[in-house]
C-alpha cells in the first residue's frame, strides 16, 4: 500500500502538469480517427474498398494485408513518436521529486528508499502503459470489428512498446539520481536512441577505425545498451505474426534495465538530503 500510494503521487503530479490529459488525449485522438474516418466495404469476403476521409482509394487490398499494414505501422509509429514522447512527457518526474523541500519530506514518511524510488520509477512507467495498452487495445477493437480479423500479436506490440520505456527510463532514472538534470538525462537516452541502429550496423564501421581497440570498444558498448532497433524489429515481427528467430536483445536489455535501475537504487540509498 505504501508503494501504491507514491504510484497514485506520480499520477497526480502527471495530471497536475496535462502530461496524462495530452497523453489520453492523443490516444483518444487516434482511436475516433479510426471510428470515423477510415471507412472499409468488404468485397467477397476477402477484399476490402478503403476510404481515407472520404476519400476512396481505387485499389481494393486484401483485408488482412491491410489490417497487418494498418497495425504495424501504428505500432511503428509507438515504438518511435511514442517513445520519444513518453520520454520527454515524464523525463521531469524523478528530478522534481528530488528537489529540496519535496525529498525531505518524502524520505521523512515511513518508507524505505528503495520503495519510494521504485514507486516513482514504476508510476512513471504505469502512466505510459495506460496510455499504450489503451491506444493499442481501442485500435485493435476497432480495426478487427471492422473487418473481423483478429490479429493478436498487435496486442503484444504494446507489452513491448512499454518494456522498452522501462528499460530507457531504467537509465534515466539513474541519470537523474546521479546528475539531478532531466534535460541531461533526456539527452542521454535519445542519443542511445539514436546510434542504436549504428551500433547494429557495427560491422562497416569497423573498417573505417584506425585500431582494434575502437572495434572493441563498438562492441562492448552494443552488447551493454539496451537494442533498440532490434527491440522494434522484434515488435514489428509480433505484430506480422512472423517468427521471432533471437530474443537475445530482449533480454540482454532487460537486465539493462534491471542493472540500471539497482545502481540507481543503490545510489540513491546512500545520498545525503
Amino acid at each position: 500500500m505504501k508503494l501504491l500510494a507514491i504510484i497514485q503521487l506520480t499520477f497526480r503530479e502527471s495530471w497536475a502538469k496535462k502530461t496524462f490529459v495530452a497523453f489520453f488525449g492523443l490516444s483518444t485522438l487516434v482511436c475516433l480517427l479510426f471510428i470515423f474516418a477510415l471507412n472499409l466495404d468488404i468485397v467477397d469476403g476477402l477484399k476490402s474498398s478503403v476510404s481515407l476521409f472520404g476519400k476512396e482509394i481505387p485499389e481494393l487490398v486484401e483485408i488482412r494485408e491491410l489490417v497487418l499494414g494498418i497495425e504495424s505501422a501504428l505500432a511503428v509509429f509507438l515504438f518511435t513518436g511514442g517513445l520519444f514522447m513518453s520520454l520527454f512527457a515524464t523525463s521531469g518526474l524523478i528530478t522534481s521529486f528530488l528537489r529540496s523541500g519535496n525529498i525531505e519530506l518524502i524520505i521523512s514518511k515511513p518508507l524505505s528508499r528503495f520503495q519510494i524510488l521504485l514507486g516513482r520509477y514504476l508510476g512513471a512507467v504505469s502512466i505510459v502503459a495506460f496510455n499504450v495498452f489503451y491506444l493499442v487495445l481501442f485500435s485493435w477493437l476497432i480495426l478487427s470489428i471492422k473487418t473481423g480479423i483478429w490479429n493478436w500479436g498487435f496486442l503484444l506490440s504494446g507489452i513491448m512498446i512499454v518494456l522498452t520505456f522501462a528499460i530507457l527510463y531504467a537509465l534515466m532514472t539513474f541519470l537523474s539520481v546521479v546528475i539531478n538534470s532531466a534535460a541531461f538525462s533526456l539527452m542521454i537516452t535519445y542519443a542511445i536512441l539514436f546510434f542504436s541502429p549504428l551500433l547494429l550496423q557495427r560491422d562497416r564501421i569497423y573498417a573505417l577505425l584506425s585500431g582494434k581497440i575502437y572495434g572493441v570498444l563498438l562492441d562492448g558498448l552494443y552488447y551493454f545498451l539496451p537494442k533498440t532497433t532490434e527491440l522494434a524489429d522484434i515488435t514489428r515481427l509480433l505484430v506480422q505474426g512472423s517468427a521471432v528467430t533471437s530474443w537475445m536483445a530482449l533480454w540482454s536489455s532487460i537486465l539493462f534495465g534491471i542493472f540500471m535501475f539497482g545502481v540507481s537504487s543503490y545510489i540513491f540509498s546512500r545520498k545525503n538530503f
